[in-house]
């Protein structure tokens, strides 16, 4: 079977949409004890269309559960099992592809010596906060509930113990990042911070990079071009080829929307973690979207409530209405988690975010790669990043939602402010001496802490915003979106 010629799909022509509800539901018949009382509906159909209030009911109740991680295992490897490497319509399991490793991609390589350090300088409504003032930007985020108190302790961590005449080193570490074009990947950052990267995407890197004369990082990529869902045991042969006998600190940001893009993406860049050697493997990072289901504590709780205690008369007077939604939050036997899932981007969408990014992220942080001989706890930076502006989002609803959201106490992101803020938070999950817990430090918007339903609030979100700007609904009603 020559693996150039397949590629990674979902198998038997599946849509991740049914791949999201059968695996769901195998879990629920595994553990019914936990997961019954999830209500997950029983025909695919009813889930399609109401997967937005099923999906933070059933992580409520795996939350819940004594069983939790066993059930994020049960989860992850259903999943693994429903995408497959093809070839001339033969399917092969994608785990089982690389037992045969493929050839390392040829790669071209600059260097730029000395680095000249990382120093952030961020910008957040309007001012711009020098990387001396991290400290203080962090306070500021977390006093306007931009980020949970975790994320801004990480952020004053760095500042006292990673900065050095305000800039951030990273010399000697070698970094891999799987989708280094992606609107949300530091890759730069990293590389002016002294880092050794290992570019993997289908695009090459600017030119003003890789110029012999004035790079701008030690930068290792290959000018034909990266596939992850073509090329997975090439790619993972060329980071085995890069490390040597480094540690490497994985990134996973490889994205693209559209034709199960997204799961198919996510599943390759973990099976090329769980097929490298354990030695090899300093950390593994991935961002989580802050629309997908996460686990809130009593002080997101608290916060929301207070939020709610001091919402506006037209807010109150739209929830009583019936307009906002409900509650912000799903609550089972004392877990909690967000109702920030929003059908407009798609089941397949959070089948990736839940099931490869989530409960993946959980299982490797607490029983590491699943096909090593001796396992062991794998450091995993899995934080939440705001809703960010990137190409992606470029739809007329999403931009009026955008315009309108301040008023219910939710901004967005430029992809820079992403990138900076993210970027450092990984850095901090790299360097600090406990190993990070995925899903505590979050750069969440104010999403996270809304007092009611993601879906429901962006709707009123969108018509503030259309008020505001007619020619978003304009061009709605055009189709030119």
């Amino acid at each position: 079977m020559a693996k150039s010629d397949g590629s990674v799909q979902l198998a038997q022509g599946q849509s991740a949409s049914s791949i999201l509800f059968e695996v769901l539901a195998a879990a629920v018949a595994h553990f019914p004890a936990a997961l019954d009382d999830a209500r997950l509906p029983a025909q695919q159909k009813a889930f399609r269309t109401d997967y937005p209030r099923c999906l933070p009911r059933f992580e409520a109740a795996r939350l819940a559960s004594t069983e939790r991680l066993k059930i994020a295992q049960h989860l992850v490897e259903s999943a693994r099992a429903r995408v497959v490497w093809r070839v001339d319509d033969q399917d092969l399991p994608l785990k089982q592809l690389f037992d045969t490793p493929g050839d390392p991609l040829a790669l071209q390589a600059v260097q730029a010596t000395p680095a000249t350090g990382w120093s952030p300088s961020l910008i957040y409504r309007g001012k711009r906060w020098p990387a001396e003032a991290l400290a203080d930007y962090a306070g500021h985020l977390v006093s306007r509930n931009m980020i949970t108190p975790a994320a801004g302790t990480a952020l004053t961590w760095l500042h006292h113990n990673a900065l050095t005449d305000g800039a951030l080193r990273l010399d000697g570490r070698k970094i891999v990042v799987l989708g280094a074009n992606a609107e949300m990947a530091p890759t730069r950052s990293w590389l002016e911070a002294g880092a050794s990267v290992l570019w993997l995407d289908v695009a090459a890197p600017p030119p003003e990079w890789t110029d012999p004369k004035n790079p701008i990082g030690n930068l290792h990529w290959c000018a034909a071009g990266a596939d992850l869902l073509r090329q997975p045991t090439e790619i993972l042969s060329t980071i085995r080829a890069f490390a040597g006998r480094d540690l490497v600190d994985l990134a996973l940001y490889a994205y693209a929307p559209g034709q199960a893009r997204e799961m198919r993406l996510t599943a390759s860049m973990s099976e090329i973690v769980n097929a490298l050697p354990q030695a090899l493997i300093n950390s593994i990072t991935m961002l989580v979207s802050p629309t997908t289901p996460t686990q809130l504590g009593t002080q997101d709780l608290d916060l929301m409530q207070a939020r709610r205690n001091k919402r506006p008369g037209w807010e109150a007077a739209l929830d009583q209405l019936g307009l906002l939604g409900g509650w912000g939050s799903e609550q089972y036997q004392g877990a909690a988690t967000t109702r920030t899932v929003v059908d407009i981007q798609g089941a397949s969408y959070q089948a990736a975010q839940y099931l490869g990014k989530i409960l993946t992220a959980e299982c490797w942080a607490n029983l590491g790669q699943p096909e090593s001989d001796e396992p062991k706890p794998l450091r995993v930076s899995a934080n939440t990043a705001a809703i960010t502006r990137t190409r992606s989002l470029d739809h007329p609803v999403f931009a009026a939602a955008f315009g309108g959201a301040a008023a219910l106490g939710v901004e967005t992101f430029t992809p820079r402010q992403s990138r900076q803020v993210n970027g450092l938070l990984a850095v901090h999950d790299w360097l600090h001496p406990a190993m990070p817990v995925p899903g505590q430090i979050r750069v969440h918007g104010g999403i996270h802490t809304l007092p009611y339903p993601l879906s429901s609030a962006l709707k009123v979100a969108a018509a503030i915003g259309f008020a505001r700007s007619p020619r978003l609904l304009l061009r709605l009603m055009s189709g030119s979106a």
